[in-house]
């Protein structure tokens, strides 16, 4: 099993199924119907155009005190945020948001449509997209519970890590939900600002346990 640091994030194994060509055009009315045709369509490539779509619309803003070098975090409605963040608390939502562009991705916050499941973020790097729920671990559920509760909404999903360290408690928890969910893709792990990507192959490396445990006890 290899284990590789790339911009300042650790990769485990991460397998891209999105493919980088051949993406067929997508025709949207507007962001939520696209975002309940994403949940409908099967392939990953009418998926991806839908992504794309949503990416490229015009309602999205650049919340410009939060870029960090190259990378942004765009949103449908800047004003949501501005009362909670003067009283001096970050949306959980915007916490992780700002974690991933510490780790070089650019992110698109995602409004919760009516009447349809959604995830929190669409998420690109090097021209990729990706569509990722997003979950804090704080002491108040279970990594188990959240893991199932995210991956009603996408196969991808990022858990800030607050509530606990305990390795063999989070490396057990993952091996599990993979195992117990087939539709599970991928993993973004947070500790503190460190970003660590688990996928479905990891898991299953006989290397896993013992890369995960130098990983994650990493320092820096």
């Amino acid at each position: 099993m290899k284990a590789e640091q790339e911009n300042e994030y650790i990769i485990l194994l991460v397998n891209e199924p999105i493919p980088e060509y051949g993406v067929p055009e997508y025709k949207g009315t507007s962001i939520n119907v696209a975002i309940k045709d994403y949940y409908s369509f099967t392939t990953n490539r009418e998926k991806v155009a839908v992504l794309k779509w949503i990416t490229a619309q015009p309602q999205f803003t650049e919340m410009k005190r939060f870029t960090e070098g190259e990378n942004k975090i765009f949103t449908l409605n800047e004003s949501e945020y501005d009362d909670i963040l003067k009283t001096g608390e970050t949306p959980k939502n915007l916490q992780i948001a700002l974690k991933f562009v510490k780790n070089k991705f650019d992110v698109f916050l995602l409004s919760n449509p009516s009447n349809t499941k959604s995830a929190d973020f669409i998420i690109r790097q090097k021209g990729k997209l990706f569509y990722v729920e997003g979950k804090t671990l704080n002491g108040k559920n279970s990594l188990n519970h959240l893991i199932e509760k995210g991956g009603l909404q996408s196969n991808r999903i990022a858990i800030n890590i607050v509530g606990t360290t305990v390795t063999n408690y989070i490396k057990d928890t993952i091996k599990k939900s993979f195992e117990q969910n087939n539709n599970l893709t991928q993993l973004y792990l947070f500790k503190g600002q460190r970003c660590i990507i688990i996928d479905r192959d990891a898991i299953y490396s006989k290397d896993f346990e013992k890369i995960f445990t130098r990983l994650w006890n990493r320092r820096k």
